[in-house]
């Protein structure tokens, strides 16, 4: 998983393998590139803070940290740069920051996911951040969601990613509000096929509130319609490195596995959430969840 050089070179005008000094000029190059999309102000004012008091080491780890948390990846950059502002709109939606989720909106359009496709990414994370997740989405975009413009670019996704709503079914019976004995052999069912076994937090919720699951897992099964499959394991990746929670960050590496998901791109997923939310604190949940997944990921001997 190594870099194809041994230097990092210039990136986003600094030059990063000087860790000991930082000039007006890579510093004015910087802001450059970084207003260059024209987005929400964060971005610059985050950068600022790290550019003005943070020290030439710094902004320059920090540029090093946030490349190579996807470089050894093998697909394009936009493909790249579409699924991280798709972890990122998540998280900015369940941690209710509006400025983040705007900004978002704004970065998935640029790389070919239109507005109704990140609403599908909204309201998966709605299953996590409830309706307080929503209401900050509203307050973010809502009054201009209307007139945002259909017409993207181009999408470009990462190889094999395709669009299978009938692989989240599960063939529970939503006609009646019971959940009956063949909703619970067909749920059970598609677990033992898609993650390979029945997790803990299925038993509990099938034997003491069935209803719940059922509705529920309804939801689930419809969030995501237009959206390729994958974006579901690869959101619940982030959501649960977020939330500390290892059985559910093991059910999401398994399940994307069983999707496609690549094994580089799950570390990629997981070091990311590490980077920008969890600290190195993260790779405890991770280790715990997965180490033995990523060690045996296709019967590969580390």
């Amino acid at each position: 998983m190594s870099s194809d050089s041994e230097h990092f070179g210039v990136m986003r005008g600094l030059d990063v393998d000087n860790l000991e000094t930082l000039t007006k000029e890579e510093v004015d190059a910087h802001l450059v590139n970084t207003w260059a999309p024209r987005g929400v102000l964060y971005d610059m004012y985050a950068s600022s803070l790290m550019l003005d008091y943070g020290g030439p080491a710094f902004i320059k780890m920090h540029t090093r940290a946030y490349t190579v948390t996807e470089s050894f990846l093998d697909m394009p950059a936009r493909a790249k740069a579409a699924t991280r502002a798709s972890l990122t709109l998540s998280s900015y939606v369940t941690l209710g920051w509006e400025t983040g989720i705007r900004n978002q909106f704004n970065v998935l359009r640029q790389f070919g996911i239109p507005k109704e496709q990140s609403m599908e990414i909204v309201l998966f994370s709605q299953l996590y951040a409830g309706m307080r997740g929503l209401g900050h989405t509203y307050h973010a975009v809502g009054d201009f969601l209307p007139a945002m413009s259909r017409h993207t670019v181009a999408q470009e996704l990462p190889p094999g990613w395709e669009t299978e709503p009938e692989a989240f079914v599960s063939g529970l019976d939503f006609s009646v509000r019971e959940l009956t004995a063949k909703d619970r052999e067909n749920l059970t069912a598609w677990y033992e096929r898609n993650v390979g076994y029945l997790p803990e937090s299925m038993h509990f919720g099938l034997r003491h509130h069935p209803e719940f699951v059922k509705a529920n897992r309804g939801k689930w099964e419809t969030a995501i319609r237009t959206l390729p499959k994958q974006f579901a394991p690869w959101l619940m990746i982030r959501q649960n490195m977020m939330s500390g929670n290892v059985d559910g960050l093991r059910e999401s590496v398994l399940l994307g596995k069983n999707w496609g998901i690549t094994r580089e791109m799950t570390i990629s997923g997981v070091s990311s959430a590490v980077m920008y939310f969890t600290g190195f604190e993260g790779y405890y949940t991770a280790f715990k969840a997965i180490d033995d997944v990523l060690e045996n990921w296709d019967g590969r001997v580390q």
